[in-house]
């Protein structure tokens, strides 16, 4: 379970992850694996996305989800970065994508206007997790899909935390995800955590 972080931890974490993931843009903006691609298939194919739906993409980096997403014809895709460099990466790749410099537990979209949100390879780093699924509830609309996931799976993200001084935390169990998202309004109905795919899809209430 995440640690309580104060708001001023908070903002010196989102700081640091801006600095660094402003240096790495062409490490991420480098075509992945085959078989890494497909279990990002998976992962968009979990949302269930109909034609016309908006879907907001959390920790976008370079794009990597975006030409996947765009494959369910959605009506807008909106990206979300703490890195403006990532976001001027993606806003060259994809003109359509609506960017937006934030921390997602701080992004001002209103309330019942997302039908998907998507947190890929990203979860761990969130300073304030608690304040982020809140926020990402908020704006989901009935019915509405948050689709947390990595495709390298818990023991890459596990692994991290040695090999980074950023902040990670380790992917939460079912359980641990359970008590958070209940209270807003969010049932877990998919929950695999697989040696290369961790993958939670919640359904926001009616």
């Amino acid at each position: 379970m995440s640690k309580p972080i104060s708001p001023e931890q908070a903002l010196q974490i989102a700081e640091d992850q801006r600095r660094r993931f402003n240096e790495l843009v062409d490490v991420f903006d480098t075509p992945q694996p085959p078989e890494v691609m497909a279990r990002l298939e998976e992962v968009v194919a979990a949302a269930r996305l109909s034609p016309g739906e908006v879907v907001l993409d959390v920790g976008t980096g370079a794009g990597v989800l975006i030409p996947l997403i765009e494959h369910y014809h959605p009506s807008a895709i909106l990206a979300c970065d703490l890195a403006e460099k990532m976001l001027e990466r993606v806003g060259q790749k994809y003109p359509t994508v609506q960017t937006y410099r934030t921390d997602i537990a701080l992004l001002p979209l209103p309330s019942d206007s997302v039908d998907v949100i998507f947190m890929n390879a990203m979860y761990g780093n969130i300073a304030d997790k608690p304040r982020a699924c809140r926020n990402g509830a908020r704006m989901l609309r009935p019915r509405g899909r948050l689709v947390v996931s990595h495709p390298e799976g818990r023991a890459f993200v596990d692994q991290l935390q040695d090999a980074t001084h950023l902040f990670v935390e380790s992917l939460p169990t079912r359980e641990e995800f359970e008590l958070i998202l209940a209270p807003l309004g969010l049932d877990v109905t998919t929950y695999r955590d697989e040696p290369k795919l961790y993958l939670m899809v919640a359904r926001k209430r009616q």
